[in-house]
């Protein structure tokens, strides 16, 4: 029926909004000059950081999954540039501002048992922009705010069950406006300080919400259509989507479809492994890094003493942080020194 179709555009528009709110970049200037640098270190002190510090990293991939029994939503995207800047450094955590592009394809697949849906998502050139807070005594992620601005995500109707559509119509584009809060009671760490090799380290426990709004005029036309349609009693979306509308606030979206907005990341003993430093050649230039492995070996962590920061991440984190499935990222360049 044309009621489930288009609550379930809607849910799909919601979904890979926050999709999109799990991993926070920047497009600012930044010194992209690569350099050789080589160091020597047993340990290594956690890194100060100063206003102006920029990090650049290419994203080549992340991704996140979404599954249950009767759906499963998926999103792959990759960044060309991400550099993150240092912008406040009161207090115990690091302020980041950043602004960039995302390009993503992604889809989502349902069988309610009518039928299968089967639906491509496409984000291109996706403008973001926002802010991160970093602890300062361990560089873990304590909370991201992030917004987009009338940016333009494109769905195209493969396969559903529900109504025959033209050609014309298994395309919809529409310009959403959303403003995202995610917020970690425990900062989300990978490194633990002082580093230094033949050391593990658990991973904390800790629990992320997330919240916000979600604006389009699409939302807005669907409302009226449908507040219109009830006077005659041919309202045509479900009550739970309706009560959404015009504006989605996404804490109330999220218990309404996944039953709260509240994600547990669990804690897990020796979770991560130094076993020794290696020298690592990016595009940012040739460092003495430390290896670290994650999760017995689903992902691997090189962290540069003279770079202040991650250089390389690559893995799978599905068993980490929910929604989360993988990461492929190293640094381009930076202006730490």
């Amino acid at each position: 029926m044309k009621d489930k179709l288009i609550g379930l555009l809607i849910s799909i528009m919601l979904l890979t909004t926050i999709l999109v709110a799990a991993k926070p970049v920047d497009k600012m200037g930044v010194n992209t000059t690569s350099k050789t640098v080589i160091s020597s270190s047993s340990m290594a002190d956690v890194p100060v950081w100063q206003i102006g510090d920029v990090w650049t990293y290419q994203v080549d991939d992340i991704s996140f999954n979404f599954s249950s029994e009767t759906q499963s939503v998926f999103l792959s995207a990759s960044i060309a540039e991400l550099p993150l800047e240092v912008t406040d450094t009161t207090g115990d955590f690091y302020t980041l501002s950043f602004e960039t592009t995302m390009d993503g394809q992604g889809h989502i697949y349902a069988d309610q048992g009518d039928g299968p849906v089967n639906i491509e998502v496409t984000l291109t050139s996706l403008e973001i922009s926002g802010t991160v807070r970093i602890e300062k005594s361990t560089l873990g992620i304590k909370d991201i705010t992030i917004s987009f601005d009338k940016q333009k995500l494109t769905f195209n109707i493969i396969d559903q069950p529900y109504l025959p559509l033209p050609s014309w119509l298994r395309i919809i584009s529409a310009k959403i406006t959303s403003d995202v809060d995610v917020n970690c009671d425990t900062s989300i760490a990978l490194l633990s300080f002082p580093l230094n090799t033949g050391v593990y380290w658990n991973l904390t426990a800790t629990n992320f919400s997330v919240d916000g709004q979600i604006q389009s005029f699409f939302f807005k036309v669907i409302y009226f259509l449908n507040n219109f349609a009830k006077l005659f009693g041919k309202g045509f979306l479900p009550l739970e989507v309706a009560a959404l509308l015009p504006v989605i606030d996404i804490n109330e979206a999220l218990t309404t479809f996944l039953g709260g907005n509240v994600f547990q990341i669990p804690a897990f003993a020796k979770a991560f492994f130094c076993p020794n430093t290696e020298t690592i050649n990016i595009p940012a230039g040739t460092y003495e890094a430390y290896n670290i492995t994650l999760m017995s070996g689903v992902g691997q962590c090189y962290y540069a003493p003279t770079a202040g920061n991650v250089i390389k991440l690559t893995g799978n984190f599905q068993y980490i942080i929910p929604l989360l499935n993988s990461i492929d990222m190293v640094l381009l360049s930076t202006t730490y020194s």
